[in-house]
């Protein structure tokens, strides 16, 4: 069954007429014809089962048939992201929406190359990395669509780890602890949100890791092999989401 995201702004328990885009996609891309069934999800845990119909001048009208909701995963996991170079920060989007993250922060630090120095172009990049994170969730069965924040800089970013229970930094220091047991100490206390701040080509500055140790985030290490920027992202969110997803024993 195909699956298409309805902005909350326009969800109805009724009906819902897509936007024109959702609609060429819907029609001209997928071939859904009249009389099948698909899904409708509006990114915020809101699910719905319509029947398409072709009604008021050929225009698709979703016919909702069955509704429910779904909470969010236990775990709230939000990534702090330094920018990287090229397309690798779409790949990252992607990736993580397909773990189910709750937010990802772009984050400007100290030896981050990409500069987006104006904001309307911050803006535009955001929605873009939102267009993809949407697209993500339709293709996985994603039912909550993180949110992509403002690119903001590292000091305003750090606020965001503090308040959640488990705050992690990837470190290539000598300080930094291995992943896995830091995560099995922080079982036992349940916790129900966890950041894990990923920098840039290079690694953060000894500045930044140390600001960051004082907003209260333990550097850790990813194993013997120094991974790629996304992959470490990629890496950090996928065992965060199995430690605190699993019932096994540590």
């Amino acid at each position: 069954m195909h699956r298409c995201y309805v902005d909350p702004a326009i969800w109805s328990d009724s009906e819902v007429l897509l936007s024109s885009a959702s609609e060429h996609h819907l029609v001209n891309v997928l071939r859904v014809a009249a009389g099948e069934m698909i899904e409708l999800f509006d990114g915020k845990g809101r699910q719905a089962v319509a029947r398409v119909t072709m009604e008021r001048g050929r225009k698709a009208i979703l016919k909702v048939e069955k509704t429910s909701f779904i909470p969010r995963p236990l775990l709230s996991i939000s990534l702090l992201q330094a920018l990287p170079k090229g397309a690798r920060m779409d790949l990252i989007i992607e990736k993580a929406t397909e773990l189910g993250v709750a937010a990802i922060h772009p984050v400007v630090t100290e030896r981050t190359v990409v500069r987006l120095n104006d904001s309307a172009k911050k803006e535009d990049r955001r929605e873009r990395w939102q267009r993809i994170a949407i697209n993500a969730a339709e293709q996985s069965g994603v039912k909550w669509i993180p949110e992509i924040k403002p690119v903001t800089d590292f000091d305003h970013v750090l606020s965001a780890g503090h308040d959640c229970d488990i705050f992690l930094v990837g470190s290539l220091g000598s300080d930094a602890r291995p992943l896995r047991k830091v995560l099995c100490e922080a079982r036992e206390k349940k916790p129900l949100s966890a950041a894990i701040l990923i920098g840039p080509e290079g690694d953060l500055s000894p500045l930044e890791l140390k600001k960051a140790a004082d907003a209260g985030a333990i550097p850790v290490g990813f194993g013997p092999n120094v991974f790629r920027v996304e992959t470490a992202a990629i890496f950090a969110i996928s065992v965060l989401a199995y430690e605190f997803g699993s019932s096994s024993n540590c």
